[in-house]
């Protein structure tokens, strides 16, 4: 039988016999070995991928490494006094391992470097463990105010013998109140004019608040980190309720009154030798954090 050789798209070689029957086992053959050479060239390239994941793994564990000593080094640079490693012994600085010893001893150690082969006793005194305080004290300076129980019972022909004194820490909250400045006016005689005494200076000028609180907005704020809205949440609980943009509007303008301060603190500071900052690694949240 007669086979011709015939070239397709599909196949490369396809054997058809003279009676114009395709020769499957041939073309079955063919397909096999096409997908095998697939696979062997598809498991290349997947071994070819895994060592290059490898060789990234490896590079990034390096960036790590080198990016944590950079960290280290900018720390020890611009970082604080304390966190910064010392690069010299003080001259005054004691040696460990001759803390205590004779300087004849010392020279012996530092010398020929023998033992002495006599055993020496040393005996150390233990520091007694010092007793507690017990409950702290209340201070002296603080008001008392005395409340005094009597029994329940009939005291009648009883003798007092003593007294036990219980303190108990008490607070108040803070509260507002109003201070009215209450001028009289006065006629001079023959009409020549109107008498009134003269009202105390005020922080903000015809303004409402008193440089008390004023300054108690302006210290829960910048001391004790309270924001403005939980204080005016608070003042609203205690019945004075504040819109937000006047409580702002106080605080600008009773800044204005401690600005003689602020030159001052400012003409202190820039009189120095030299100035430092603290690197902060820390990025900025944002306006209104």
């Amino acid at each position: 039988m007669v086979l011709r050789l015939f070239k397709t798209t599909f196949l490369p070689y396809i054997y058809v016999m003279e009676n114009r029957e395709i020769d499957y086992k041939t073309l079955y053959e063919q397909a096999l070995l096409t997908l095998s050479q697939k696979e062997n060239s598809l498991l290349e390239k997947e071994n070819l991928l895994i060592e290059k994941q490898e060789l990234i793994e490896k590079k990034e564990q390096v960036i790590f490494k080198y990016r944590s000593e950079l960290d280290k080094l900018l720390k020890i640079i611009f970082g604080p006094k304390k966190d910064k490693l010392k690069t010299s012994v003080d001259s005054d600085q004691l040696n460990l391992f001759t803390l205590g010893v004779p300087e004849t001893d010392q020279a012996k150690m530092g010398g020929d470097g023998e033992a002495d082969s006599d055993e020496e006793t040393v005996t150390v005194k233990r520091k007694k463990r010092e007793k507690g305080q017990g409950r702290m004290t209340l201070p002296e300076t603080l008001r008392r105010e005395d409340v005094y129980i009597e029994p329940t019972e009939s005291t009648e022909g009883c003798v007092v013998i003593g007294e036990e004194v219980t303190e108990v820490l008490e607070m108040k909250p803070a509260e507002f109140y109003v201070t009215r400045y209450i001028r009289k006016r006065y006629a001079k005689p023959n009409g020549e004019g109107i008498l009134m005494g003269t009202l105390p200076d005020r922080a903000i000028e015809k303004g409402i608040p008193a440089a008390s609180t004023l300054a108690q907005m302006t210290i829960d704020k910048y001391v004790y980190g309270l924001p403005l809205h939980r204080q005016l949440d608070k003042y609203s609980k205690m019945g004075v309720r504040i819109p937000a943009s006047t409580a702002s509007n106080w605080l600008m303008q009773g800044w204005k009154t401690i600005e003689p301060l602020w030159e001052l603190l400012k003409e202190v500071v820039l009189s120095q030798k030299y100035l430092q900052v603290e690197r902060n690694p820390n990025k900025s949240a944002g306006q209104g954090a």
